[in-house]
């Protein structure tokens, strides 16, 4: 056989299928066994072109595989004994995916061979894209050094103390990890990737709702990292699903199912996305990433002082009022039944903030309606999105405990733990159930069976009832539902007083809705704005508890915020 001949034979699919198997079985790893392979395929190529004539192909190329397998063993076993020893000056061990490596030597100091070096010499702007999609397909203990020391620029030495381990070890991950991505670049098809890096890096979405959100509540099909990356993608740019799944590395099958599923939504028909004519999708809410979100809610921190003492004064000025209204649940303390009053004086501010939005500069844009509808603030972190929110959730029954109508309401925060949330069932709630019993007359202690005794000391340490005597009445505000409206209008007038503060930040928010707003939800705006709000109520009770308005709840959750209306 000729050398020509002998060539062809080394581009045998079947015969490079076998070359290959038999790497595989004697190595550790696919790497090593591509790199045993490799050298195999060299050797023979360097025996052909020694030789004028090959007698029998097949039983020359196996015996140079079997002499190269036996030099690498050597070399294996060399370098081996170099990682033994390296390990035992430094303590630590290394491992790729539970398979140890067999290669420190000369490990190279963590500033020489940068990835950033390999790019500028060899690859070009797409090719970075590239190996930014490889790093993220690194297994974890990998990719984190490789995120941390390229993205986030941190020092060897912080991120050793970060992950708990050694310089060494972080250095040898960074090695190794950069010797894979090579290989995978150069054997692998380039491949277009997102800059933001959402493979790597991805984002956390935190919804907030507004409505009846039982049934038409879109945010619970996207819990997951993949949907939440899929959605924010679409928060202002219309994507295809090819181009979705290009830049988040995910075959598009997957990206297709999600984004149906993205669209329907709960109900079917309101989902976080849209389909749009041109085929594309875009979010289908309002979705601005935290920092941006932090300058819109920073214009109200100048005017919380001012708010606060406005407040107080209101209240003095309408205390005997207050103390007056005829509750269900014995109340003397005008500090404690502020805590059910303060959202009411605040949202009614918050409103009036809106008001001047919509009347005087964004007045041209008809707000769209629907049962719920969803704001989102996005984040790298997850630790990003803490803005102070103070929620507020009320569930209602129908003939129950002797009432023919009952509503719970309470709001819940940073000092207070919600008891409920909306489509909470108070006919399943023993706690809520005994608080109504005992709301006309109190329940004597004595007459309780120990099971209704347990229930009662949860009830009373949940901050629902307190002991007088021998009985236990609600410590919780209750009213009548005839007299409903009257203790909201306790705090409707406190808007009044803060008017002009409202028309100064009105000013500012409605810049910031036309910076932040993607367009093609525009006409929810509204919801920015009350977002934007968030932080006010918490901060305002903040200083509310400084300046003694407030008593900081003892323990949460608790009485304060909690108020119960029912109806005979």
């Amino acid at each position: 056989m000729g050398t020509g001949e002998a060539i062809k034979k080394l581009g045998d699919r079947e015969f490079l299928d076998k070359l290959y198997g038999f790497a595989y079985k004697r190595c550790s790893s696919s790497h090593e066994a591509e790199d045993l392979c490799s050298e195999i395929l060299c050797a023979i190529l360097r025996g052909i072109q020694k030789n004028t004539e090959i007698k029998n192909f097949y039983a020359f190329a196996w015996t140079v595989a079997h002499r190269i397998y036996a030099d690498f063993c050597e070399k294996r076993r060399q370098q081996g004994e170099k990682l033994v020893s390296w390990n035992s000056c430094t303590g630590t061990s290394h491992s790729i995916s539970g398979k140890s490596t067999s290669y420190v030597e000369n490990l190279p100091d963590v500033n020489a061979d940068q990835i950033s070096d390999y790019i500028e010499s060899e690859y070009d702007r797409l090719q970075y894209r590239r190996i930014m999609r490889e790093i993220s397909f690194l297994s974890k203990i990998y990719r984190d050094v490789m995120v941390m020391f390229y993205l986030d620029e941190k020092p060897v030495a912080e991120i050793a103390r970060e992950l708990n381990i050694s310089e060494n070890t972080v250095r040898q991950r960074l090695f190794s990890a950069r010797n894979t991505i090579k290989k995978e670049v150069v054997k692998t098809e380039v491949v277009k990737m997102d800059t933001s890096n959402l493979s790597l890096k991805p984002v956390h979405l935190a919804f907030w709702g507004t409505g009846k959100p039982v049934g038409n509540d879109p945010r619970k099909k996207a819990e997951r990292t993949f949907s939440q990356n899929l959605v924010y993608l679409c928060k202002d740019t219309e994507r295809s699903a090819r181009e979705i799944s290009e830049l988040l590395g995910v075959p598009m099958v997957y990206v297709e199912e999600e984004l149906d599923i993205q669209c329907r939504g709960e109900n079917g028909h309101y989902g976080l996305l849209r389909r749009l004519d041109n085929g594309k999708y875009i979010s289908n809410c309002i979705i601005v990433d935290a920092e941006d979100f932090k300058t819109a809610a920073s214009v109200y921190n100048q005017y919380i002082d001012a708010l606060t003492d406005r407040l107080a004064a209101y209240i003095e000025a309408n205390k005997d009022r207050i103390l007056r209204f005829p509750f269900l649940s014995k109340q003397t303390d005008v500090k404690f039944i502020t805590w059910s009053l303060i959202c009411h004086m605040i949202w009614g501010f918050e409103r009036r903030v809106f008001d001047f939005v919509k009347s005087k500069h964004i007045s041209n844009i008809e707000i769209l309606k629907r049962e719920f509808s969803l704001f989102c603030i996005a984040a790298r972190n997850a630790g990003e999105i803490d803005f102070g929110f103070f929620g507020c959730d009320g569930i209602y029954a129908m003939n129950v405990c002797g009432y023919s109508y009952a509503l719970a309401t309470n709001i819940y925060g940073k000092r207070i733990k919600a008891h409920f949330h909306c489509g909470h069932n108070i006919s399943n709630d023993p706690l809520l159930l005994i608080t109504l019993r005992a709301i006309d007359g109190g329940i004597e202690i004595d007459r309780l069976s120990e099971n209704e005794k347990e229930i009662a000391a949860k009830a009373i340490e949940e901050g629902y009832l307190r002991k007088e005597g021998g009985r236990l009445i609600p410590k919780v505000l209750v009213m009548d539902k005839k007299n409903e409206q009257d203790f909201y209008d306790l705090a409707t007038s406190f808007s009044k007083e803060v008017d002009d503060i409202a028309n100064t930040c009105a000013k500012s928010i409605a810049e910031m809705v036309r910076k932040f707003v993607p367009k093609h939800v525009m006409n929810e705006y509204n919801i920015f704005v009350q977002m934007s709000t968030c932080g006010v109520l918490h901060n305002v009770i903040e200083k509310c508890i400084e300046k003694g308005i407030l008593n900081a709840p003892e323990s949460s959750p608790c009485a304060e915020g909690t108020w119960i209306v029912v109806k005979k």
